[in-house]
Parts: C-alpha cells; sequence; structure tokens
C-alpha cells in the first residue's frame, strides 16, 4: 500500500522551520518521498494508492516517552497493586501502551516493570499480535537492598549488594530480553554502579540511572547513558553532563508545587471545557497525589533551564501513567519551563529515539525512515497544547484512529475514578 498524505505543513525535527503546502509519500511502513506542492489526485482512482488530503493540518514524528513504566498507578485508588496477578498487570499494562499510541506516543521507553511485562508486551507488539507503540525496555529496575524501588508492587525491584550480585542482576535483564538496563543509584555505592556500566556496555547495553545529588556526579563519572530525574542538580553536575554526552530526562511533571498543579488545571479548563470529566478528574488524583515543595519544585526548573541553555538533550519522559496523558503533560511543563515549542517537540521526538540508538529510523521527517507520525488539526509551535488536537496518528504506516473503539471501556474510567 502506498499512502500520500498532501496539503500539509510538516515540523520535521531536523532543524528546519515548519515547512507548508507540502506531500508526504509513504510506502508499506517507510517514508518514500517528501515534495512541496499538492498531490494532483485524479478521483482516488489509482490502483493501490491511498490519497490523504489533510486540509492544513500539521504532520510530525510520533512522540516518544522515555520514562514510562507501563503497570504503574499513581495513585492507586482500588488497591490493586499489592496484589494483582500477573495476568492482571500484564493486561492493564498492554491497555496503557495502546492509551498512549492513540494520544500520538508511537514509541516509549519503559524504565522498570515487574515480571517482565514490558518484554512480554514488546514482544507481542513488534510480532503484530497486537497494536501498540515501540516499546524499548529496561525489564525489571536494580537497587541496593532496601534502596528505591525495592516494593513488590509497581515496577519492584532487584536487590543487589556489591558488583557480584550487580552483574548477575544486569546479566539476568539482559538474558530475559531487556534493550537497555535500569538502576537506582541513589542508595548504590560506585562499584556497584561502575559494575553495572561496564556489565551492560560490555554487552552493547545502555545503562539509565534514578538519580539524586550527590550520586549524579558518581554516575556520570562511572558511565551511564541517561540521568533519571536528577535531583538537586548542580552545575558541576551539569558540566559534567555536558563533558560526558550524557542524557537528561528530567520528569518535570513528577515535581510541580500547589501553584503548578492549579495552574495545569485551570489552563485545561480554559482551553478545554468540553473535556471528559473521568479524565479531568483523573488528572487532577495524580497530580495531587505527588504534589512537591516549592523549594525542591524550583530546584528542579533552575536545574532544567540551565541544562537547556547548557545545550545537553533534554529527553521527554512522564513517569506515570497513562503513558499518553503523563507525557502531554510532560512537553507542556518543558515550554512552560522555559523551552521553546520546537525545542520541547524535538525533546519528544528526535532525541527520544537517540536515546534508543534507532535515530536513524525514527525521531524525524525524512526520506527512508520508519513512517511514525502525529497528525494535529493545529500548529503546535503557535501553541503546545496543540499536540492534543490529534486528527490521526501512523506507527509503522498503519493508519491509528485516535478515538476509542467502540465497546471498550475508557481507561479513565476503569483505574482512576472511584
Amino acid at each position: 500500500m502506498k499512502t500520500i498524505l498532501t496539503n500539509c505543513s510538516l515540523i520535521d525535527c531536523t532543524g528546519k522551520d515548519l515547512q507548508k503546502d507540502m506531500t508526504l509519500v509513504i510506502q508499506d511502513n517507510r517514508i518514500e518521498d517528501i515534495f512541496p506542492g499538492i498531490f494532483q489526485d485524479t478521483q482516488g482512482e489509482i490502483p493501490g494508492i491511498r490519497v490523504i488530503d489533510l486540509k492544513g493540518g500539521y504532520v510530525l514524528p510520533g512522540l516518544w516517552n522515555v520514562h514510562g513504566h507501563l503497570g504503574d498507578l499513581l495513585p492507586d485508588i482500588h488497591n490493586l497493586l499489592p496484589n494483582e496477578p500477573v495476568g492482571n498487570a500484564l493486561i492493564r499494562g498492554g491497555r496503557n501502551a495502546m492509551e498512549g499510541l492513540r494520544a500520538g506516543v508511537t514509541s516509549m521507553r519503559i524504565v522498570g516493570e515487574r515480571d517482565c511485562i514490558d518484554i512480554t508486551w514488546r514482544d507481542a507488539f513488534n510480532a503484530g499480535i497486537m497494536l501498540g507503540p515501540r516499546l524499548f525496555v529496561c525489564g525489571t529496575p536494580i537497587t541496593a537492598t532496601g534502596g528505591h524501588s525495592w516494593e513488590p508492587v509497581g515496577p519492584g525491584g532487584i536487590e543487589i549488594d556489591g558488583p557480584y550480585e550487580m552483574r548477575k542482576a544486569v546479566r539476568q535483564n539482559i538474558k530475559l530480553g531487556a534493550d537497555q538496563i535500569k538502576i537506582m543509584d541513589t542508595e548504590l555505592i560506585e562499584d556497584e554502579i561502575q559494575s553495572a556500566v561496564e556489565t551492560a556496555h560490555g554487552q552493547g547495553k545502555k545503562v539509565a540511572v534514578h538519580s539524586k545529588s550527590p550520586m549524579t556526579k558518581v554516575s556520570i563519572c562511572c558511565g551511564v547513558d541517561t540521568i533519571e530525574h536528577a535531583y538537586k542538580l548542580d552545575d558541576e553536575t551539569i558540566a559534567l553532563m555536558k563533558e560526558h554526552e550524557v542524557f537528561y530526562v528530567p520528569t518535570l511533571i513528577c515535581n510541580l508545587d500547589e501553584d503548578l498543579i492549579r495552574s495545569v488545571e485551570k489552563t485545561m479548563e480554559e482551553l478545554f471545557p468540553e473535556e471528559d470529566q473521568a479524565k479531568k478528574e483523573g488528572r487532577l488524583k495524580i497530580l495531587w497525589k505527588d504534589v512537591r515543595t516549592k523549594e525542591h519544585c524550583k530546584t528542579q526548573r533552575d536545574g532544567f533551564k540551565k541544562a537547556v541553555e547548557a545545550g545537553i538533550k533534554v529527553c521527554t519522559g512522564g513517569d506515570s501513567v497513562p503513558n499518553g496523558e503523563l507525557e502531554l503533560l510532560e512537553i507542556e511543563q518543558f515550554v512552560l519551563a522555559g523551552m521553546t515549542e520546537m525545542q520541547a517537540i524535538i525533546a519528544a521526538t528526535r532525541w527520544g529515539a537517540e536515546i534508543c540508538g534507532v535515530e536513524d529510523q525514527l525521531g524525524t521527517l525524512e526520506k527512508g525512515k520508519l513512517a511514525d507520525l502525529l497528525i494535529l488539526e493545529d500548529n503546535p509551535l503557535e501553541s503546545i497544547y496543540n499536540l492534543r488536537k490529534v486528527q490521526t496518528v501512523f506507527k509503522d504506516g498503519f493508519k491509528i484512529d485516535p478515538l476509542l473503539p467502540e465497546g471498550i471501556k475508557d481507561f479513565w474510567e476503569l483505574y482512576f475514578v472511584e
């Protein structure tokens, strides 16, 4: 099948400005051609070609959420996580991923999940058993005994003590099929972090680290590839990140104070007054469950601004669920915290592909790349909130309806309404 998208504007995320009155050609699952002008359809009578007039719509690469969890719930209002069977968690996690795809998130990096459900869903989506986003997965996160995420709920954690146990845990995740390795540096010590990096890099795998000062500097010097959260990021650490070319995933949406949460609520009410009530209530439950102090929030946003100014590659990740909504909130926070709309969109596309090592295939609109596309009604460079005005989504050349199929219950209603 050849699909021709015409009468559209392109945001290709290569560094070019907005390109108007363009045509993009998809052959099977790849972008075959991009050229200026409107395709002249002969009443749709060309065999084997589907022509879609986007009526001035905006085309950009599919979004990336590079810090996600499929099975997390915050808040867990139905108290599912403590005793949830793995089968239930597996189904809920897959549904969460598919929710993200309909919102335009065509790729996700899952940075910690119980019982390999992220690996299971990655393989199912890749095999075409179900249609979901591309998943790049870390398996079970690795932590010190009693360290962050040791609890047997949510993503859980492999507890280790010493470099030899770390090596075994890394190898175990790789054996099970992890694409990257996730560690928690907050309670680890240097030789444990070093052994994680050496073992993972020896098998061609990157290391992502949930990080907090002062251990962030140690992790960077040990050679980790991505810093997640980076609590209490300071100037010295930013300089090290720049020197070592480390990616930064700040998860700003998980670091909001009361005023910022109220601002999100007000903005959504003003821009989307007709929004579904269950979604409104669910979003507020998530945001108010993890309120931070003003001091903490200021520290995080100041670090973010300095990292952006330093030229560090900053990527978007929503952390909580549902993956699609939290990713959109994160991108919006990037702009509110000082990025331009174009910078935020590149953070959510191009740098996401690069953090997962597939920038030659995804992340920008270029000839030969895979056809993962987000098509919008309005220009996101004029307002980042236009990312929510989805016309359609393409994943691997397949056209995805952003509306929930008839007969399927709403995700918000299932898990966030009491």
